[in-house]
């Protein structure tokens, strides 16, 4: 049975030493508890999709920034086509700055706009176009020194369809899928392209149908499948120093029949296999080959589907995905894992019903954006906060009326200064009666009053980091106030 399966370009998981200390930082907190009173069960407010604006056109990517902004190039399919820049700070919705590229000499753009962020301020958007006769392509590099606001005019760069790309030590690799002469590639400086490379590397000479870039210790990773009678994997590794324009810098590395390529990130595959359960399986490349195939969770039973990965600047793999079987049904859905033994629990990012290509960008917390683009749709983006668990326990389960015990606990990972709330239900809305900071270790306590005779349910909420972490809520703990 064929897929109803489309590739996720994931964008270049960015380094963001700037985000180091996020979990100490206090600005942007906000209560969990809304002004007008209680709040029902573990709200996540920062995890609504938003649209970042009209596209109508099936690619996008998301690059970050050093101090943590996020940084769209979304195509759209006005006139001849051309591409929005956005830039959002985090936890926001609006852009704050935006900027249109247009391709050359009347071409249509084409391919997948990719975004990346070389270094802070400096940012490169590659385009494919189509289809004039030009000796140096219609392939387009636009920069930017002033962090996406403004962008000198495009050069020409390269001959091959813009289908996927990763940003490799200084360099942008790229290649084309849907091509019959193989996994072809071209690279090119981030900084200072004038022009095409001298030649373009074919690095799996079988027909590449969908493709993906990845890379390991500055070499680049090349995956390709080759979709005719048997569904065929391949990827190609050139190690760091090579020329990545040279066809020999390559060599084959794998070869995974009756699987079907989705998508790659850092030395992060995903797979989908084409017969028996039609999982979708996670395989780490070590320097020379693959490790075991690890089956992504929930991912069996067939589609339509999408997914994308995305491997963060820790080395930890998030897997998103948006299934028609999924509930509820065409629900993004993201798990992550170090290592693909064990994995996360699912964290549920909105509805994606709408969106068929998406692009990534995290950072070493696992937090940042993911953009979803389809033909005939607004862009969208969903938020993709970190996680953040708190333990909550009473001294005393029961006390007298007039007496105190004391409630105490943890954030993790620890945050000191981070606010925590002491809340109480009633009538099944939870209500903040109590206000506290982490200490150090993440550790905070309440004193907890028994006013009246009952039975109350009392719980600790860390606040949120706006765009960085979820809210942390703790299980519920009974305390019996007597007479």
């Amino acid at each position: 049975m064929v897929r109803n399966v489309r590739m996720r370009q994931s964008a270049l998981a960015i380094s963001t030493a700037g985000l180091l200390c996020l979990f100490t930082a206090l600005s942007g907190a906000a209560s969990a508890a809304t002004a007008a009173g209680g709040v029902k069960g573990d709200p996540q407010p920062e995890l609504k999709p938003f649209v970042i604006g009209g596209s109508n056109y099936s690619g996008g990517s998301v690059a970050m920034e050093p101090d943590g902004a996020l940084v769209v190039a979304r195509g759209t399919a006005a006139g001849d086509g051309t591409i929005i820049v956005c830039v959002l700070a985090r936890g926001a919705s609006k852009c704050s700055s935006s900027a249109t590229l247009k391709p050359l000499s009347g071409d249509s753009l084409g391919g997948v706009p990719e975004v990346f962020v070389p270094s802070a301020n400096d940012v490169d958007v590659l385009m494919q176009a189509c289809c004039d006769s030009n000796t140096a392509g219609s392939d387009l590099l636009f920069s930017s020194t002033n962090g996406g606001k403004t962008f000198a005019p495009g050069v020409r760069v390269g001959t091959l369809d813009v289908s996927a790309a990763a940003l490799i030590g200084g360099d942008i690799v790229f290649t084309a899928s849907d091509d019959s002469n193989g996994a072809e590639v071209e690279s090119i400086p981030a900084a200072g392209a004038t022009g095409p490379p001298a030649a373009t590397a074919v690095a799996t000479t079988a027909e590449a149908f969908d493709v993906a870039v990845g890379r390991y210790k500055g070499g680049a990773l090349i995956a390709s499948d080759d979709l005719g009678t048997d569904y065929t994997t391949y990827v190609a590794y050139a190690a760091a120093g090579a020329d990545f324009n040279t066809s020999a810098s390559y060599h084959r590395v794998a070869s995974f029949p009756h699987e079907q390529l989705l998508a790659m990130s850092g030395d992060a595959l995903l797979t989908i296999r084409t017969t028996g359960s039609e999982a979708v399986v996670l395989r780490l490349f070590n320097g020379t080959g693959f490790g075991p195939a690890h089956v992504v969770p929930g991912s069996a039973g067939g589609g339509p589907e999408w997914f994308t990965v995305d491997q963060d600047p820790s080395g930890r793999v998030h897997v998103f995905s948006d299934r028609g079987l999924a509930s509820p049904a065409y629900s993004l859905d993201e798990v992550s894992t170090s290592t693909g033994a064990t994995w996360s629990s699912p964290v549920y990012l909105g509805n994606a019903i709408n969106s068929n290509v998406f692009g990534v960008a995290l950072d070493s917390a696992g937090s940042g954006l993911l953009v979803g683009t389809e033909a005939d749709e607004p862009a969208w983006g969903f938020p993709v906060l970190a996680a953040q668990s708190a333990s909550f326990s009473l001294k005393s389960a029961t006390i007298t009326k007039g007496s105190s015990t004391t409630g105490s606990g943890a954030g993790s990972p620890a945050a000191p200064g981070r606010v925590v709330e002491l809340q109480v239900e009633r009538s099944g809305l939870w209500y903040t009666v109590a206000t506290t900071h982490e200490g150090s270790g993440g550790k905070f306590s309440f004193t907890i009053k028994g006013t009246a005779a009952g039975s109350y349910d009392y719980r600790a909420v860390i606040l949120d980091l706006a765009g960085y972490v979820l809210y942390g809520y703790s299980p519920a703990r009974a305390l019996k106030v007597t007479t």
